[in-house]
C-alpha cells in the first residue's frame, strides 16, 4: 500500500514573497539610470569610474586628469554590482555564442515624443552597448529590487501581525507592495526605494511588539537602526533627515526607559551604528573625487538648478512644498492617496505604537519633506515621476494602517480602490498619474517592457509594432492567474491565524 503523497503547502509570509517577487519582476523596465553604470564598472572593471559610458546620460561627468563619475552616491550601485556580478559567466557566454549583440548597430526609431530617448538609444547602438545596458537594467531589477521589494512587504506583514492584527496582516502587507509608490520606483534599480526599504526595517526593530524591556536588547536595535540609516546616507543624502530624526529618537527612548545614562547609551548606539556606512561614503568620495568631505554635486559641472544656493540646496520653496506633496506629476498624495490617513495619526488609540514613536515617525517625515523642499534638484521630478518623498512611505504607511483598519468596510474601499488604480497605472504605464490612467482606460492593461518594445519596435520586435496586438492584456492575465495559482493551490491558510 503506497502512501499518500503530501501536497506542498507554504506559509503566509512566504506566499507574500513570492507574489511581490513575481508581479515586481514582471513590471521590470529597461530603464538605464546613473546607477546602472557604476555598478556595471564595479562589477566588470572593479573601477568607480564610469569613462567607457560618459555621454550617455547627463549625470556622468568628467574631472579632468581624475576620470568620469556618476552624480549620486554609490549604495545603490554596490548593490545593484552583486546580480552582475553573480551573472558575469552567463553574460559573458551569451556575448560569445552571439557577438552580433555587442556589435555597434545602425540608428533607429525611437517612437516617443521625448527626443532625448532615441538619442541615448542610438548612441547606445552605436556604441554596442544597447543590449548589455539592457541586460544590466533587468538584472538589477530582478536580482535586487524585486526580491527586496517583497521583503519589505514580508515585514510589513510580520510588524502588523505582531501588533494583534494577524487578519489584517496579509491585506495590509500587499497594499504596502501594490498600492504605494515602491511599486513604481521598483521597476529599476533606484536608491530612493532602496532607502525606503532601509526605513522599513529600521522601524520593524525599533517597534516590533516582541522588544523586552531589558537594556541590551534595545541598544542593539538601535545599533542596527543606525547600520541601516547610515548606508541610507550612502544611498542617497536625502537619508541625512531620516537619521537625524531617528538619532534624536534614539536620545529620547533612552530617556524614558531609563534616564540620562540610558539615553547616551541608545544615542551613542545609533550614531556607532551609522559610523561604518558613512566611512564607505567617505572613502568611496575620496577615490572618486579626492576628497572624502564634499558630494558629487560639488565637482559636477554647473547646471541650472547646482548653481542655486548650495550645490542646489537652499530654503525650502513654497513651490516644493507643495508639488512634493500635490503635484499630479510627482506629489506624493497623488501618487497614493490612501497615505494622507497618515494625518490622523494624532488620534491617540489609533495607532500600534506608542505615542513617542508616532511622533518620531510624524518628525521624520516632516524633516524629509523640508529637505526635498530645499534640494532644488526635486524640481526635476516631473520627468520621472515620485521620487525623492519616497522614502518617507514606510512611515506614513503604518501610521496609516492603523487608521484605515478602524474604517467601514466601504469607506475602506473608497481609500484603497484609487490608490490601487493610480498604483497599478503609474507601474505600468511609467507616466504621471493622470496620464498613465488615460493610457490604461484607453490601451489597456499591459507590463512596462512590453511598451518599450513596441516603441523600439523597429530595431528589437517588428512583431510587436502594431499597438492593437492583445500581448499585453494576456500578458497581464497569465501573470494574475500565476499569482492566484500559488494562493490557491500552495498556501496553507492555518499559518495566518484570526485576530484575538
Amino acid at each position: 500500500m503506497t502512501r499518500p503523497r503530501r501536497r506542498l503547502r507554504l506559509g503566509t509570509a512566504t506566499c507574500v514573497f513570492l507574489s511581490v517577487f513575481v508581479v515586481y519582476s514582471a513590471h521590470v523596465t529597461s530603464n538605464v539610470v546613473r546607477e546602472t553604470y557604476l555598478a556595471l564598472a564595479m562589477a566588470e572593471r572593479f573601477t568607480v569610474k564610469v569613462d567607457l559610458y560618459l555621454g550617455l546620460h547627463p549625470d556622468l561627468f568628467e574631472i579632468p586628469s581624475r576620470g568620469s563619475y556618476i552624480n549620486s552616491n554609490p549604495g545603490a550601485s554596490l548593490l545593484g554590482a552583486v546580480p552582475l556580478l553573480l551573472s558575469r559567466p552567463a553574460v559573458s557566454l551569451l556575448f560569445a555564442a552571439k557577438p552580433s549583440l555587442g556589435a555597434p548597430k545602425s540608428p533607429a526609431t525611437y517612437n516617443d515624443p521625448r527626443p532625448n530617448r532615441t538619442l541615448f538609444m542610438n548612441e547606445m547602438r552605436r556604441r554596442g552597448l544597447d543590449v548589455r545596458l539592457a541586460i544590466a537594467a533587468l538584472l538589477t531589477q530582478i536580482g535586487l529590487m524585486a526580491p527586496l521589494g517583497a521583503l519589505a512587504a514580508v515585514a510589513v506583514f510580520g510588524y502588523v501581525r505582531g501588533h494583534g492584527n494577524a487578519r489584517s496582516a496579509l491585506w495590509l502587507s500587499l497594499l504596502y507592495a501594490f498600492g504605494t509608490p515602491l511599486f513604481f520606483r521598483s521597476g529599476f534599480l533606484n536608491q530612493n526605494a532602496l532607502l525606503a526599504h532601509c526605513v522599513v526595517f529600521s522601524w520593524l526593530l525599533l517597534t516590533r511588539a516582541n522588544t523586552g524591556p531589558q537594556a541590551t536588547t534595545r541598544d542593539r536595535d538601535w545599533l542596527l537602526s543606525g547600520l541601516l540609516l547610515g548606508f541610507g546616507v550612502v544611498l542617497d543624502y536625502s537619508a541625512a533627515p531620516l537619521a537625524l530624526a531617528f538619532g534624536i529618537w534614539s536620545i529620547v527612548d533612552g530617556w524614558q526607559a531609563g534616564g540620562a545614562q540610558r539615553s547616551l547609551r541608545r544615542g551613542a548606539s545609533c550614531f556607532l551604528g551609522a559610523v561604518p556606512m558613512l566611512v564607505v561614503l567617505f572613502a568611496y568620495q575620496y577615490a572618486a573625487f579626492g576628497s572624502p568631505w564634499f558630494p558629487a554635486q560639488r565637482y559636477m559641472p554647473a547646471t541650472e538648478f547646482s548653481v542655486r544656493g548650495w550645490n542646489g540646496m537652499t530654503m525650502p520653496t513654497v513651490s516644493l512644498l507643495w508639488r512634493n506633496l500635490l503635484d499630479l506629476r510627482y506629489g506624493l498624495f497623488a501618487f497614493c492617496p490612501l497615505l494622507v490617513l497618515a494625518l490622523a495619526s494624532t488620534f491617540r488609540g489609533r495607532q500600534f505604537v506608542s505615542r513617542s514613536a508616532v511622533i518620531a515617525a510624524a518628525s521624520a517625515v516632516v524633516a524629509l519633506w523640508l529637505f526635498n523642499s530645499a534640494n532644488q534638484f526635486a524640481s526635476l521630478q516631473w520627468n520621472t515621476g515620485v521620487r525623492y518623498m519616497v522614502p518617507a512611505v514606510p512611515l506614513l504607511f503604518v501610521l496609516a494602517a492603523p487608521v484605515l483598519l478602524s474604517l467601514s468596510t466601504a469607506w475602506r474601499w473608497v481609500v484603497v480602490a484609487p490608490t490601487l488604480l493610480i498604483s497599478w497605472a503609474v507601474a505600468m504605464m511609467r507616466e504621471d498619474v493622470l496620464s498613465s490612467i488615460r493610457l490604461l482606460l484607453t490601451d489597456g492593461p499591459t507590463l512596462p517592457l512590453l511598451i518599450v518594445l513596441r516603441k523600439t519596435a523597429a530595431a528589437y520586435a517588428p512583431w510587436l509594432g502594431s499597438a492593437s496586438q492583445p500581448i499585453g492584456v494576456l500578458s497581464v492575465s497569465l501573470l494574475l492567474v500565476a499569482v492566484a495559482v500559488l494562493w490557491r493551490t500552495l498556501w496553507d491558510a492555518t499559518s495566518s491565524p484570526a485576530d484575538s
